[in-house]
């Protein structure tokens, strides 16, 4: 037997062991104060990545291909194996973490956003430099994080993060700023993270700068938003960060919301009619429009016939599109508003992906289960993402459409 196996064993068994009552000194460096990470462990400085990095669960692989290392991972969750559609980031760390320079074979976790016995002795045996979890596979996934531990693998907690920027001032959120410090210290990465900060900043300045021509707000109602999967035309939200930062007034406002989750629930044909008004756009979310054809969804959409109305860009993907959401309110400012010609939104568009991606081009490798073609040099991100979503969905990432009188939709 490997020796490997024979650690994540023998670690499986102290966890239960303890459970059973045996006191073992197992969950020390836990830390306080600013130095913490959102699981309250001491975030310390990786010495090298010549190991590689283990990114599983919700949002890992997309920060660490924010923090330019996706080359450097050795395992990735099951929910990014295959997984483009929402998320803009696997059109660029995808490839890199597949033709990464450690010359091993990219690993996945053996369930979506967790990790189990199997995966642990996987990751025993890969011996990372550093493993990235969130912070709820403390509670979800604790006897196999315990067993990490025991290993004594460095491992470093992130939180899961929807309202990223304050709904009033736009700035960034101390959790978003936060989870930036985190992983600029554990990779030491200082730059970068400074770097990142200031593309959240500078793109938030530049969308608002453009927002302010608005003379007359419209009001808007963002349709087949995803959440645990894709909803119809009832999925909704109240606070919809695109909106906001474009100056469209969202009909749901007045309605309650969770900030600190996904904030996304649904919503009946009467509710949505007593708040809509003549000028209300409908944007439909990429994600869900393929679901908008049963009888409730028909239903709310033929309220729309006559409106004008336009696919909107991925919000959520197993976690916040953060650059999607920010592109997103460029293609309002496009759609709605007419303050961006085509050129100037994918000047825009390429942009967002630069600075947070590395990369405005996208470098995908897989020909999908669609046969989806394999991007030409020079494809955007933003571009090759649509073609996957057609192939897939049926429809693009972004355009006009029209909802016609029996609640179908025509133009996609």
């Amino acid at each position: 037997m490997q020796k490997g196996a024979i650690i994540a064993i023998a670690a499986v068994v102290i966890v239960v062991a303890a459970g059973a009552g045996v006191m073992i000194a197992m969950n020390n460096g836990k830390s306080s104060g600013d130095n913490e990470d959102f699981a309250g462990y001491e975030v310390k400085t990786v010495d090298n990545l010549d190991n590689g990095i283990v990114a599983v669960g919700q949002d890992s692989f997309r920060w660490v291909t924010y923090f330019g290392l996706s080359d450097k991972c050795v395992m990735v969750d099951m929910n990014d194996s295959t997984n483009y559609l929402g998320k803009s980031f696997m059109y660029v760390g995808k490839n890199n973490a597949i033709n990464n320079t450690l010359g091993k074979t990219l690993k996945f976790t053996s369930a979506n956003c967790s990790v189990t016995d199997e995966d642990v002795k996987t990751i025993i045996d890969l011996n990372p430099s550093v493993v990235v979890v969130p912070k709820g596979f403390e509670t979800d996934c604790q006897k196999q994080m315990d067993a990490l531990r025991a290993a004594n693998l460095h491992i470093v907690h992130i939180g899961y993060i929807y309202t990223f920027l304050d709904p009033e001032t736009f700035e960034i959120t101390s959790d978003t700023e936060k989870q930036i410090n985190i992983l600029a210290k554990t990779f030491d990465k200082k730059d970068r993270g400074d770097e990142l900060k200031a593309a959240f900043t500078d793109i938030v300045k530049d969308i608002r700068d453009i927002a302010s021509k608005v003379t007359t707000k419209k009001t808007g109602f963002i349709s087949c938003l995803a959440y645990n999967g894709a909803h119809g035309a009832e999925s909704s939200i109240p606070f919809f960060m695109p909106f906001a930062l474009a100056n469209v007034d969202n009909i749901m406002a007045s309605e309650k919301m969770d900030y600190k989750e996904s904030g996304v629930d649904t919503y009946s044909a009467t509710k949505i009619s007593e708040k809509m008004k003549d000028d209300t756009v409908l944007f439909l979310d990429a994600t869900g429009i393929f679901k908008a054809t049963d009888n409730t969804s028909t239903g709310i959409l033929k309220l729309f016939a006559g409106h004008e109305a336009y696919i909107s860009y991925p919000y959520i993907w197993t976690g916040i599109n953060y650059e999607s959401v920010l592109i997103c309110a460029y293609q309002i400012l496009h759609d709605a508003y007419g303050l961006l010609t085509d050129e100037q939104l994918k000047e825009k568009v390429d942009n967002v992906n630069a600075k947070f991606l590395g990369f405005a081009n996208s470098n995908r490798s897989e020909v999908t289960s669609k046969n989806v073609p394999l991007p030409t040099a020079g494809t955007s991100v933003y571009d090759d993402e649509s073609v996957v979503f057609k192939a897939f969905r049926g429809n693009y990432t972004h355009g006009a459409v029209t909802i016609n009188n029996d609640g179908s939709i025509s133009g996609l």
